[in-house]
């Protein structure tokens, strides 16, 4: 005997140390309930019970049926059977009394038909079925076995016996102590020591105890917790009590469990966070209740479980629903359809308190009313409230309650309403090992929970009856996750994580801050690898135009090798391109989201979550970044450029005065003022991009919600903003604000006001200049500006009837050539004309530069302006022709060469001989606005918006980015102005302080 014994308790020891080192954070993957929708159901049949654990319909056990005046529990058919077993809900056992015997009022006996009456008269007379010292009334079996049969009396109860709660009548201890059988043999009652939370744990309690309790909470000071201790041990036992193997396959009975027990053990795991460790409520649960060393032979993967809530999923939760064959919700949802929450609500003491809705304060301590509260539940809104609350408000205020919810989503499938149970992700939650697997970014190794509560201000008050700490919800965010193409809905994840409070912080008007929101997402793994895809198409696209580009510059350069500048013009040329191919498939991906997320009817797409738009952010800051260095590079190329205003002017026959400088002043003063002149203007671009973003409010189009309210009225909920869909609604303002302005100016201001452009070639006609400009080593724009009439330096008379002559063609035509109208050329110059003009262009500059630093002023400034006047004679000889070592030709442009931006080099059409192949292309677009700002109007546009669009997407403050671009557009005009006007004083001998 002695030494079964000590086998029976080292085996006993040997269990435990296996279920301490085998318990894990998660379920097994034993129980798949989870993956089985069921019906949405409030009302069963009367021989059906509503299990509050499961939320449905279970059928009574034989000879019970639906208690008369609560659905949740189950009582025999009739008076003639008594309660073998009643442990609430479905564990209940109903046995028949004997003949002429019905059930007594504690349930749990028979007593003969013959009913007694008490006098009414008598302020402590009680019908009872036993006399006060708890003997039976002309007794058929012994008062201490089951069932007890008898007679009714009205008598006093007596000292020795257990009143009933009512005070109606003298009970034994029997109701109040449950066994794990139906024996007949007496029951002793129970000693002081041995009830626990009001229940006799004689018989369900392990003998000798080998079961551990820990009472601690889990506050960042754990201290033992009243409630924890009042409850743990009772409702462990209770809940456990009829999983013994032998008990549970006798055929007899169920799997009874005190419902009660079970849901109190529930919550108290959920006030510990679900902490795993030997002796706290999830490890009991776990390892003695759901997964218990008898579960091959007590579970099985397809049971029920009636009475006992089901709390953790197991770890292949993830992979179930992420696979490609997960079906289990139809997102069969519409534009502004509400999902339907609900909440399996209980008290801290183990009652069901019902199926609410999630709305409210059920479901955020924020509150609001049910207008406000059914946005967060509106399918693709984005949801998002915070609020302050009183720390001592929530320490104690009557408004706040601390409760625990089994959250519940509801859809319909086949034309029928079902429910689904929802996961909550307690960030919070510690491992037994300390890990936080909650707050890790990979989902897959989250574990996943049932309950949660709001407030708890229980587990917090000690031993010695004070409330020290209390936990409240601090943030809660419900994630909806599309699946497998929007065609299914995973069950959305409640993610929660706890604030604390302590003593400390009340009355001291300690503010906290709770905040509540609700989003979706779905796997854009396509759309993004989509995006990288075109990304690389275009680019790869990109850098061979790049290096077109650069080949092209190199032949204007007249470079014959590949040295650093190429390389470095090459870099510029990509940054050029690549700018352009981000920011278009920048706008395209916002257009293409706010289009389709906006215009869906069946929700399909979602917007994508911080992390997955990543992607999008970097198309934001390299396009903005590029660029700006590509418009920097502009400017700079633009203010070194090679620029020479050529005098045809001719001093009067007999004069000795020099012609004038006032009309080279002019006409370098007009041709300084239009450099950076562009037909859309960005003052007015921004002014009209604001007025439809903000006071026509189509900046409301980019909230995260379907549909599209430009005037919200104070009731309705107003979902935040998405960079996104900003980027995508201001994009199309932008563009089609820009489209409208160039179209009116170049279709109505050009034509019926003016064209700047056009003007400055009059006024280089009108004033007998002409322009020549370099952009490139050999390349070029001439302006000719050569008068038909031969002077222009002129009295006023003078010049109106030499107008009047040309306007009725009784002069010579403008055109370079004879009776032609081309004043403007592309130019591709020979090396040795470059040679012969870099020799007296540097001549020139070198006198420009020992002008200051001479005494002599008078003499230097004989010889810069001898030096001026070479190279003015040279380039008037070589554009008439007069210098047969640099000649040149004129043609037009082929179709191909204006496609491609390139001159191809063809042979002399004319057969002249020593020409060196100098050629003017006749260019009726007027391309020398290449030189200007007008030229760059494409690069400058996108460069104005995608600053915009930048500063917007991490800003979420139109106005502020109208500013910034427009501050930074003043910049880019003041360097152009000034690194301008330096050039054209360097290179035209015009003063700067004339340049106006």
């Amino acid at each position: 005997m002695i030494v079964n014994m000590i086998l029976y308790k080292s085996f006993s020891c040997f269990v435990l140390l296996l279920i301490s080192i085998s318990i894990v954070s998660a379920q097994t993957s034993l129980y798949v309930g989870y993956r089985t929708s069921f019906s949405f159901v409030t009302s069963c049949s009367n021989n059906q019970y509503y299990d509050a654990a499961l939320l449905q319909c279970v059928p009574c056990p034989t000879n019970a049926q639906q208690k008369a005046n609560d659905s949740s529990q189950c009582d025999c058919v009739d008076n003639t059977y008594y309660y073998g077993v009643n442990q609430g809900g479905g564990s209940l056992l109903c046995l028949p009394c004997g003949s002429n015997y019905v059930r007594s009022s504690d349930g749990f006996g028979c007593i003969t038909t013959s009913a007694s009456t008490c006098n009414s008269t008598g302020t402590n007379s009680v019908i009872s079925e036993s006399s006060i010292d708890g003997n039976l009334y002309s007794p058929v079996t012994i008062s201490s076995s089951q069932p007890r049969t008898g007679a009714q009396n009205c008598l006093i109860c007596q000292n020795g016996t257990w009143p009933d709660l009512d005070g109606q009548r003298c009970t034994p201890c029997a109701n109040i102590t449950p066994r794990f059988d139906i024996a007949t043999t007496s029951a002793a009652c129970c000693t002081a020591q041995d009830t626990e939370d009001g229940m006799c744990l004689t018989y369900v309690r392990d003998n000798p105890a080998t079961i551990t309790f820990g009472n601690l909470n889990r506050f960042s000071s754990s201290t033992p917790s009243i409630f924890i201790q009042r409850h743990l041990t009772a409702s462990f036992y209770l809940c456990r009590m009829n999983l013994n193997s032998t008990i549970v396959q006798s055929p007899t009975r169920m799997l009874l469990s005190n419902a009660t027990a079970c849901q109190i053990l529930a919550n108290i795991a959920a006030m510990q966070f679900y902490y795993g460790q030997l002796g706290y409520a999830y490890y009991l649960y776990d390892s003695f209740i759901w997964n218990p060393q008898i579960s091959s032979i007590v579970w099985t993967s397809v049971n029920t479980r009636p009475s006992i809530p089901f709390l953790a999923y197991p770890t292949t939760y993830y992979d179930e629903i992420t696979s490609s064959t997960y079906n289990w919700i139809p997102s069969t949802f519409n534009k502004n359809d509400i999902i339907t929450f609900k909440l399996a609500k209980y008290s801290a003491t183990g009652q069901f308190l019902g199926l609410v809705d999630a709305f409210d304060a059920h479901m955020q301590l924020c509150g609001g009313g049910y207008t406000d509260g059914r946005a967060a539940f509106t399918f693709s809104t984005l949801y998002k409230r915070s609020c302050n609350i009183r720390a001592d408000a929530l320490w104690s205020s009557p408004l706040y309650e601390t409760a625990f919810f089994d959250p519940y989503i509801v859809f319909t499938k086949s034309g029928v309403q079902n429910m689904l149970p929802a996961s909550v992700v307690i960030l919070n939650y510690q491992s037994n090992t300390g890990a936080t697997p909650n707050r890790n970014s990979d989902e897959s190794l989250w574990i996943h929970h049932r309950r949660f509560f709001l407030l708890d201000r229980l587990s917090g008050i000690t031993t010695d009856n004070e409330l020290r700490s209390i936990h409240y919800a601090k943030s809660i965010r419900i994630v909806n996750t599309l699946s497998n193409g929007g065609n299914y809905i995973q069950p959305p994840a409640i993610f929660i994580e706890y604030g604390e409070l302590t003593s400390s912080n009340i009355g001291k008007d300690t503010l906290v801050q709770v905040s509540f929101e609700s989003n979706y997402q779905m796997n854009l793994d396509t759309h993004i690898r989509d995006i990288w895809i075109a990304i690389g198409v275009l680019s790869g696209l990109g850098v061979l135009l790049a290096f077109a580009r650069t080949t092209v510059w190199q032949s204007r350069e007249g470079k014959e090798i590949i040295d650093l500048g190429t390389i470095r013009k090459l870099f510029l040329y990509i940054c050029n391109i690549l700018a352009t191919v981000f920011f278009i498939v920048m706008a395209g991906v916002s257009l293409w989201w706010l289009i389709f997320f906006k215009r869906q009817d069946a929700i399909y797409l979602v917007i994508p979550t911080s992390v997955q738009q990543i992607s999008f952010s970097v198309l934001v800051v390299v396009a903005f970044i590029l660029k700006t260095l590509d418009i920097l590079h502009l400017i700079i190329r633009q203010a070194s450029m090679d620029i020479f205003f050529i005098d045809w002017e001719k001093p009067k026959a007999g004069s000795l005065n020099p012609v004038s400088v006032w009309r080279t002043y002019f006409v370098a003063n007009e041709f300084h003022e239009i450099q950076t002149f562009r037909r859309i203007n960005p003052t007015i671009q921004l002014f009209f991009v604001l007025f439809m973003l903000k006071v026509i409010n189509l900046e409301n189009v980019a909230t995260v919600q379907s549909g599209v309210n430009l005037f919200p009225s104070s009731t309705d909920y107003q979902a935040d903003y998405n960079g996104i869909l900003r980027v995508g609604i201001a994009f199309s303002m932008w563009l089609g604000t820009g489209i409208i302005q160039y179209l009116l100016y170049v279709g109505f201001y050009e034509r019926f006001f003016e064209d700047r452009i056009v003007n400055f070639i009059d006024l280089c006609s009108v004033s007998n200049m002409s322009v020549f400009i370099l952009s490139d080593n050999q390349y070029g724009y001439y302006i000719h500006g050569r008068s038909p009439h031969g002077t222009t330096d002129v009295n006023m008379k003078d010049m109106l009837i030499n107008l009047e002559r040309e306007a009725n063609q009784m002069s010579a035509t403008r055109g370079l050539q004879a009776q032609s109208e081309e004043q403007t050329f592309i130019i591709k110059i020979d090396r040795a004309f470059r040679a012969q003009y870099d020799n007296l262009l540097q001549s020139y500059q070198n006198r420009f530069l020992t002008l200051a630093t001479q005494k002599n002023q008078e003499q230097e400034l004989e010889n810069l302006m001898q030096s001026y006047k070479n190279l003015n004679e040279f380039l008037c000889a070589f554009i008439d022709h007069a210098l047969p070592t640099y000649n040149y030709i004129i043609r037009v442009r082929f179709f191909i060469e204006k496609l491609l931006n390139y001159e191809f080099q063809v042979s002399n059409p004319d057969g002249i001989q020593g020409t060196t192949g100098s050629i003017f292309f006749v260019d009726p677009e007027k391309n020398f606005r290449r030189a200007m700002f007008a030229g760059h109007e494409n690069s400058l546009f996108v460069w104005n918006m995608a600053t915009f669009l930048f500063i917007d997407y991490f800003a979420f403050n139109y106005v502020l980015a109208a500013v910034i671009t427009y501050v930074l557009n003043l910049i880019a005009v003041k360097m152009r102005v000034s690194l301008g006007r330096r050039n054209l004083a360097k290179k035209t001998l015009v003063d700067k302080r004339f340049l106006i």
